[in-house]
Protein backbone atom coordinates (compact mmCIF):
# COMPACT_ATOMS: atom_id res chain seq x y z
CA UNK A 1 0.00 0.00 0.00
CA UNK A 2 1.01 3.59 -0.39
CA UNK A 3 1.70 5.87 3.24
CA UNK A 4 -0.07 8.71 3.82
CA UNK A 5 1.54 10.39 6.21
CA UNK A 6 -0.39 7.66 8.92
CA UNK A 7 -0.13 4.57 10.01
CA UNK A 8 -1.17 1.90 7.33
CA UNK A 9 0.18 2.33 4.16
CA UNK A 10 -1.38 1.92 -0.08
CA UNK A 11 -1.66 -2.01 -0.68
CA UNK A 12 -1.07 -2.23 -4.66
CA UNK A 13 1.73 -1.05 -6.94
CA UNK A 14 3.22 1.42 -5.34
CA UNK A 15 3.68 0.51 -2.59
CA UNK A 16 6.13 3.84 -1.35
CA UNK A 17 5.81 6.04 1.44
CA UNK A 18 5.97 4.48 5.20
CA UNK A 19 3.34 4.91 7.74
CA UNK A 20 4.81 7.30 10.34
CA UNK A 21 4.99 5.65 13.46
CA UNK A 22 1.81 3.43 12.69
CA UNK A 23 -0.11 6.35 12.99
CA UNK A 24 -1.78 6.28 9.88
CA UNK A 25 -2.03 4.44 6.30
CA UNK A 26 -0.14 3.19 3.82
CA UNK A 27 -0.50 1.15 0.32
CA UNK A 28 -1.06 -1.98 -0.25
CA UNK A 29 0.63 -5.16 -1.71
CA UNK A 30 -0.09 -8.75 -1.58
CA UNK A 31 -3.02 -11.26 -0.50
CA UNK A 32 -1.94 -12.66 2.94
CA UNK A 33 -3.19 -15.65 3.55
CA UNK A 34 -4.60 -16.06 0.44
CA UNK A 35 -4.95 -19.28 -1.79
CA UNK A 36 -4.77 -19.70 -5.76
CA UNK A 37 -7.72 -17.89 -7.87
CA UNK A 38 -9.27 -19.48 -10.27
CA UNK A 39 -9.16 -17.22 -13.59
CA UNK A 40 -12.36 -18.13 -14.65
CA UNK A 41 -14.08 -16.86 -11.89
CA UNK A 42 -12.05 -13.66 -12.21
CA UNK A 43 -12.42 -12.61 -16.07
CA UNK A 44 -12.61 -9.23 -15.32
CA UNK A 45 -9.14 -9.13 -13.34
CA UNK A 46 -6.61 -6.96 -15.13
CA UNK A 47 -2.31 -6.19 -14.59
CA UNK A 48 -1.07 -2.76 -14.65
CA UNK A 49 2.22 -3.13 -15.24
CA UNK A 50 4.64 -0.10 -15.50
CA UNK A 51 7.64 -0.29 -17.32
CA UNK A 52 6.70 -4.13 -17.58
CA UNK A 53 6.94 -4.63 -13.36
CA UNK A 54 4.00 -5.02 -11.36
CA UNK A 55 2.31 -1.58 -10.40
CA UNK A 56 -1.48 -2.59 -9.13
CA UNK A 57 -4.38 -4.07 -9.72
CA UNK A 58 -7.50 -3.59 -11.49
CA UNK A 59 -11.03 -4.37 -13.20
CA UNK A 60 -12.11 -4.35 -16.53
CA UNK A 61 -15.50 -2.21 -16.35
CA UNK A 62 -16.24 -1.79 -19.92
CA UNK A 63 -14.00 -3.08 -22.98
CA UNK A 64 -11.88 0.00 -22.70
CA UNK A 65 -11.93 0.83 -18.93
CA UNK A 66 -10.27 -0.24 -16.04
CA UNK A 67 -10.83 0.62 -12.83
CA UNK A 68 -7.75 0.80 -10.57
CA UNK A 69 -6.43 3.17 -7.55
CA UNK A 70 -5.93 6.70 -8.19
CA UNK A 71 -2.23 6.43 -6.00
CA UNK A 72 -1.61 4.22 -9.09
CA UNK A 73 -2.14 6.44 -11.26
CA UNK A 74 -1.30 9.96 -9.43
CA UNK A 75 1.94 11.13 -10.65
CA UNK A 76 3.23 8.26 -13.08
CA UNK A 77 3.48 8.69 -16.98
CA UNK A 78 0.59 6.78 -18.22
CA UNK A 79 2.59 5.90 -21.42
CA UNK A 80 4.75 3.44 -19.12
CA UNK A 81 1.51 1.70 -18.64
CA UNK A 82 0.42 -1.60 -20.03
CA UNK A 83 -2.80 -3.59 -18.91
CA UNK A 84 -2.42 -7.29 -18.30
CA UNK A 85 -5.80 -9.17 -18.84
CA UNK A 86 -6.77 -12.67 -18.89
CA UNK A 87 -4.04 -14.81 -17.68
CA UNK A 88 -3.81 -15.97 -13.55
CA UNK A 89 0.21 -15.23 -14.43
CA UNK A 90 0.50 -11.64 -15.21
CA UNK A 91 4.49 -12.41 -16.77
CA UNK A 92 2.81 -15.91 -19.17
CA UNK A 93 3.56 -14.98 -22.86
CA UNK A 94 1.17 -17.04 -23.22
CA UNK A 95 -2.54 -16.30 -23.97
CA UNK A 96 -4.28 -12.94 -22.65
CA UNK A 97 -3.92 -9.52 -24.14
CA UNK A 98 -1.34 -7.31 -23.56
CA UNK A 99 -2.98 -3.91 -23.72
CA UNK A 100 -0.86 -0.09 -23.62
CA UNK A 101 -3.02 2.64 -21.80
CA UNK A 102 -4.23 5.95 -23.96
CA UNK A 103 -5.00 8.11 -20.93
CA UNK A 104 -5.94 8.00 -17.05
CA UNK A 105 -8.56 10.13 -14.93
CA UNK A 106 -8.50 10.36 -11.16
CA UNK A 107 -10.93 11.18 -8.81
CA UNK A 108 -10.74 14.93 -8.56
CA UNK A 109 -11.45 14.31 -4.87
CA UNK A 110 -8.63 12.06 -4.02
CA UNK A 111 -5.44 14.71 -3.74
CA UNK A 112 -7.11 16.99 -1.21
CA UNK A 113 -8.71 14.31 0.86
CA UNK A 114 -7.44 10.67 0.13
CA UNK A 115 -10.88 10.19 -0.72
CA UNK A 116 -12.41 8.50 -3.16
CA UNK A 117 -9.01 6.71 -4.39
CA UNK A 118 -10.14 5.59 -7.85
CA UNK A 119 -9.02 6.22 -11.44
CA UNK A 120 -10.23 4.63 -14.69
CA UNK A 121 -7.61 3.77 -17.43
CA UNK A 122 -8.55 3.75 -21.20
CA UNK A 123 -6.97 1.36 -23.18
CA UNK A 124 -5.52 2.37 -26.43
CA UNK A 125 -7.74 -1.08 -28.04
CA UNK A 126 -10.51 -3.29 -26.38
CA UNK A 127 -10.19 -5.87 -23.76
CA UNK A 128 -11.66 -8.86 -24.72
CA UNK A 129 -12.19 -10.25 -20.75
CA UNK A 130 -15.56 -9.58 -19.74
CA UNK A 131 -16.36 -6.42 -17.44
CA UNK A 132 -17.58 -6.94 -13.86
CA UNK A 133 -20.74 -4.97 -13.18
CA UNK A 134 -21.26 -1.40 -10.72
CA UNK A 135 -23.27 -1.88 -7.63
CA UNK A 136 -25.97 1.01 -7.34
CA UNK A 137 -25.93 2.89 -4.14
CA UNK A 138 -28.51 0.41 -2.90
CA UNK A 139 -26.72 -2.46 -3.56
CA UNK A 140 -23.49 -1.55 -1.97
CA UNK A 141 -25.24 -0.68 1.53
CA UNK A 142 -27.12 -4.12 1.27
CA UNK A 143 -23.40 -6.29 0.70
CA UNK A 144 -21.27 -4.01 2.94
CA UNK A 145 -23.10 -4.37 6.37
CA UNK A 146 -20.61 -5.31 8.92
CA UNK A 147 -20.10 -9.23 9.22
CA UNK A 148 -20.69 -9.62 4.97
CA UNK A 149 -18.28 -11.52 3.75
CA UNK A 150 -16.23 -10.49 0.27
CA UNK A 151 -13.54 -11.30 -1.90
CA UNK A 152 -10.35 -9.74 -3.24
CA UNK A 153 -7.82 -10.77 -5.51
CA UNK A 154 -4.28 -9.77 -6.16
CA UNK A 155 -0.81 -10.30 -7.29
CA UNK A 156 0.38 -8.83 -4.23
CA UNK A 157 3.13 -9.27 -1.33
CA UNK A 158 2.31 -12.91 0.58
CA UNK A 159 4.54 -11.82 3.12
CA UNK A 160 3.30 -9.44 5.71
CA UNK A 161 6.24 -7.23 5.40
CA UNK A 162 5.11 -6.54 2.30
CA UNK A 163 7.90 -8.61 0.38
CA UNK A 164 7.47 -12.01 -1.93
CA UNK A 165 4.96 -10.92 -4.35
CA UNK A 166 2.66 -13.76 -5.48
CA UNK A 167 3.71 -15.73 -9.04
CA UNK A 168 -0.35 -16.47 -9.88
CA UNK A 169 -3.11 -14.52 -9.09
CA UNK A 170 -4.42 -15.18 -5.11
CA UNK A 171 -7.51 -14.52 -3.24
CA UNK A 172 -9.05 -14.66 0.47
CA UNK A 173 -11.92 -13.94 1.83
CA UNK A 174 -12.28 -11.03 4.04
CA UNK A 175 -15.48 -9.85 6.77
CA UNK A 176 -16.85 -6.19 6.79
CA UNK A 177 -15.75 -4.63 9.90
CA UNK A 178 -17.58 -1.46 11.39
CA UNK A 179 -16.47 1.71 10.34
CA UNK A 180 -15.93 2.37 14.10
CA UNK A 181 -13.31 0.07 14.02
CA UNK A 182 -11.31 1.88 11.00
CA UNK A 183 -12.12 4.81 12.76
CA UNK A 184 -10.24 4.03 15.89
CA UNK A 185 -6.71 3.14 13.70
CA UNK A 186 -6.98 5.41 10.75
CA UNK A 187 -8.87 8.36 12.33
CA UNK A 188 -9.82 11.28 10.13
CA UNK A 189 -8.51 9.50 6.97
CA UNK A 190 -11.62 7.00 7.38
CA UNK A 191 -14.93 7.72 5.88
CA UNK A 192 -17.30 5.22 5.90
CA UNK A 193 -19.55 7.07 3.26
CA UNK A 194 -16.16 6.64 0.69
CA UNK A 195 -14.77 3.37 2.28
CA UNK A 196 -15.43 -0.16 3.21
CA UNK A 197 -13.68 -1.56 6.20
CA UNK A 198 -12.37 -5.01 5.92
CA UNK A 199 -10.78 -7.86 7.12
CA UNK A 200 -10.20 -11.15 6.68
CA UNK A 201 -10.10 -14.38 9.29
CA UNK A 202 -7.00 -14.30 11.67
CA UNK A 203 -4.34 -16.98 10.19
CA UNK A 204 -1.47 -17.58 12.19
CA UNK A 205 1.43 -15.54 14.02
CA UNK A 206 4.43 -14.02 12.13
CA UNK A 207 7.49 -13.68 14.07
CA UNK A 208 5.54 -13.51 17.09
CA UNK A 209 2.56 -10.71 15.48
CA UNK A 210 -0.66 -11.68 15.06
CA UNK A 211 -2.14 -12.07 11.73
CA UNK A 212 -4.71 -11.55 9.95
CA UNK A 213 -5.61 -12.36 5.76
CA UNK A 214 -6.14 -9.68 3.79
CA UNK A 215 -4.82 -7.67 1.09
CA UNK A 216 -1.32 -6.25 1.13
CA UNK A 217 1.62 -4.68 -1.28
CA UNK A 218 0.82 -5.23 -4.85
CA UNK A 219 -2.37 -5.52 -5.02
CA UNK A 220 -3.91 -1.78 -4.85
CA UNK A 221 -6.36 -1.36 -7.04
CA UNK A 222 -7.58 -4.66 -7.20
CA UNK A 223 -11.42 -5.52 -6.52
CA UNK A 224 -13.36 -6.24 -3.89
CA UNK A 225 -16.54 -8.01 -4.91
CA UNK A 226 -19.68 -9.71 -3.59
CA UNK A 227 -20.88 -12.78 -5.99
CA UNK A 228 -24.98 -12.68 -6.92
CA UNK A 229 -27.49 -14.55 -8.74
CA UNK A 230 -26.31 -11.95 -11.82
CA UNK A 231 -22.86 -12.21 -11.73
CA UNK A 232 -20.15 -10.34 -9.42
CA UNK A 233 -20.55 -6.77 -8.44
CA UNK A 234 -17.34 -4.97 -7.44
CA UNK A 235 -18.11 -3.01 -4.28
CA UNK A 236 -14.38 -1.74 -3.37
CA UNK A 237 -10.98 -1.32 -4.51
CA UNK A 238 -7.44 -2.12 -2.73
CA UNK A 239 -6.62 1.01 -0.75
CA UNK A 240 -4.55 1.29 1.92
CA UNK A 241 -3.96 -0.19 5.20
CA UNK A 242 -1.50 -1.17 8.39
CA UNK A 243 1.92 -1.17 7.25
CA UNK A 244 2.32 -4.89 8.51
CA UNK A 245 -0.57 -6.28 6.33
CA UNK A 246 -3.03 -7.84 8.64
CA UNK A 247 -1.32 -6.90 12.23
CA UNK A 248 -2.95 -7.38 14.55
CA UNK A 249 -6.32 -7.20 13.72
CA UNK A 250 -5.91 -3.77 11.87
CA UNK A 251 -8.43 -3.25 8.84
CA UNK A 252 -7.91 -2.97 5.48
CA UNK A 253 -9.85 0.11 3.76
CA UNK A 254 -10.82 -0.11 0.35
CA UNK A 255 -12.35 2.78 -2.11
CA UNK A 256 -16.36 2.57 -1.97
CA UNK A 257 -17.19 2.23 -5.57
CA UNK A 258 -20.87 3.29 -5.27
CA UNK A 259 -19.52 6.66 -3.77
CA UNK A 260 -17.70 7.73 -6.63
CA UNK A 261 -20.40 6.09 -9.43
CA UNK A 262 -20.79 9.71 -11.06
CA UNK A 263 -16.98 9.70 -11.78
CA UNK A 264 -16.14 6.60 -12.71
CA UNK A 265 -19.56 6.67 -15.22
CA UNK A 266 -18.95 10.09 -16.87
CA UNK A 267 -15.25 8.70 -17.35
CA UNK A 268 -16.74 5.56 -20.02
Amino acid sequence: MTVVALAAGFLAGPASAQAAKGEGPVAGTSIIGGVDADGTRWPFMATILRKGNLQCGGSVIAPTKVLTAAHCVLDFKVTNFTVVTGRVRYDDPTGGQVISVASAAVHPDYETTLRHDVAVLTLASPAAASPIALPTVEQSATFTVPGQLLRVAGWGARNPLGVQLARSLRKTTEKVRTNVRCKRVYRSVFSGRSMICALGKRLRRYRGFSIHTTSCSGDSGGPLITNTASGPLLLGVVSYGSAICGFGGTPTVYARVSDALDFIQGAL
